[in-house]
């Protein structure tokens, strides 16, 4: 879908730079283009003072059609391995119509980083617990990423995370005229999706990081790929189950998972602390939470640590970096790196964070968005609502055979007010183990919720029938008197 920014390509976009979008948006600098959309830098004061990424797309009704109900769905997924998408909608530029979708700002991508060097095996293994989080996420519900590679390999603040903007239900094809290539596996080059064509691309993206160059076969978009002579003992016989010609033979992501032999996808349990022992030299702190009628742990305790336990490093020799290609969420420049023998290090404890060297920061992430009245859709684009959907309750079940209740400590307990109430989601493997659980809605307390999240995945369920995985919510009420767990499927 996407192709390098070509200088022709570059021109025709930039001189939208210092224009507005819908009056909110102001276009700031041009990061990238394909030959069918722009990346520019963007700001709103709704948003708070962190930069975002903002794509235009010159459209059509048919292509609105599209590309405006995928963004919704994909906008109304919360998943920490995911990009954020805050708004989308259709605008007007001197009278023509396009499309617009603001997203969260990355700062590198693995393409950028193969740019300089090969990944190491070990490097390579520990990247994958958080694409195989997103990457089952997305399956469980019927959903791919649609188009793995490198490029949708993204670095932000602290976190790895695959693009978002290409998100769609299983079986729907893409809307790009470009031929197909290596990622697209032998039964999608029409066009249809599946979870197994998510593994072949992420086969072919491992291979590329690993050796640097394209598969072979893949000028020639051979139905089977070879892997080289020298390649990766580590990773040979799981490289060449993700790249069977049979989608059939392909494992999944919880498969893929077991076979890398890594911790559950999930982040390892951190001891729950009291909020006194967090203190502000620790890890990055988030962003203070908005006044909820709900109390926050006390306010000595120092700042609340958002859910990074672990570090995750792109670090290039070379600190200049091309613009990205606009239909990945396009790449930040980063500051000034120095030349680190190396060059990448990482360390992985449950859930991937990502940090990048030369005393970098992330941004603070966006409040949630407000809800912001619809702008008016040029002719022929369909107008969309710029809020996230609403979850629906989930229906009641239960099949827990193991619950873990938030322990809290007594001078954080004495901060609540009435109940706070905390939804988890999970993922439960057939076994009925977890295999991911993420916040299902957003909760008053960072805090309380970081609790919620590691007891949450030490909970078990009766085995399935079948070898399909479930999805079920685990609801917390914390009180002064204690806090109670139930949990409900999904499906």
């Amino acid at each position: 879908m996407s192709v390098e920014p070509s200088e022709a390509t570059s021109e025709v976009w930039t001189r939208w730079q210092g224009h507005v979008i819908n009056g909110t948006f102001p276009l700031g600098r041009y990061l990238g283009a394909s030959d069918h959309s722009g990346v520019f830098l963007t700001r709103a004061a709704a948003f708070g003072p962190s930069e975002l990424a903002i794509k235009l797309v010159p459209t059509t009704r048919s292509m609105a059609e599209v590309l405006l109900p995928r963004w919704k769905r994909a906008g109304g997924l919360e998943h920490p391995n995911l990009l954020t998408l805050w708004q989308w909608g259709g605008c007007q530029l001197e009278g023509l119509p396009y499309l617009y979708l603001v997203m969260e700002y990355a700062d590198q991508t693995l393409a950028q980083l193969l740019r300089q060097r090969a990944m190491t095996d070990e490097e390579a293994r520990e990247m994958l617990p958080p694409i195989l989080a997103a990457l089952g996420f997305l399956h469980a519900q019927d959903l791919v990423q649609g188009q793995l590679k490198p490029a949708n390999i993204l670095v932000v603040g602290e976190q790895l995370k695959l693009a978002s903007d290409t998100v769609r239900r299983v079986g729907e094809g893409t809307i790009s005229s470009h031929a197909a290539t290596a990622y697209d596996p032998p039964e999608g080059r029409q066009g249809s999706t599946s979870p197994a064509s998510d593994i072949w691309a992420l086969g072919v993206t491992l291979l590329e990081a690993l050796t640097r160059r394209p598969p072979a076969g893949a000028a020639e978009l051979s139905p089977a790929i070879a892997l080289p002579a020298d390649f990766s003992p580590a990773f040979r016989d799981v490289m060449a189950r993700c790249l069977s010609t049979d989608p059939r033979a392909r494992p999944d992501a919880a498969q893929l998972a077991g076979a890398g032999r890594q911790p559950p996808i999930e982040p390892v349990p951190a001891a729950a602390e009291a909020p006194a022992a967090l203190a502000p030299g620790g890890p990055v702190a988030a962003p203070p939470a908005p006044a909820q009628p709900a109390a926050e742990a006390p306010s000595a305790a120092g700042p609340v640590v958002p859910e990074v336990t672990g570090e995750f490093v792109f670090a290039a020799a070379d600190a200049a970096r091309p613009a990205a290609a606009a239909d990945e969420p396009p790449a930040r420049r980063p500051p000034a790196l120095p030349v680190v023998a190396g060059a990448l290090l990482l360390a992985v404890v449950g859930w991937t964070g990502v940090r990048l060297f030369g005393g970098h920061h992330a941004p603070p992430s966006p409040p949630p968005p407000v809800q912001v009245p619809a702008p008016s859709a040029p002719a022929g684009v369909p107008a969309v609502s710029a809020a996230k959907p609403a979850r629906s309750e989930a229906p009641p079940s239960s099949g827990v055979l193991h619950e873990v209740i938030p322990e809290v400590p007594a001078n954080a307990r004495r901060t609540i007010r009435g109940h706070i109430k905390v939804w988890v989601r999970v993922i439960v493997n057939p076994d009925g183990s977890v295999f991911a659980a993420v916040p299902d809605r957003s909760g008053p307390s960072r805090y309380f919720q970081r609790l919620a999240l590691d007891a949450a995945k030490k909970w078990s369920f009766a085995p399935a029938d079948g070898s399909s995985q479930r999805i079920m919510q685990v609801h917390f009420d914390f009180s002064r008197e204690g806090t109670t767990g139930r949990a409900v499927t999904v499906r």
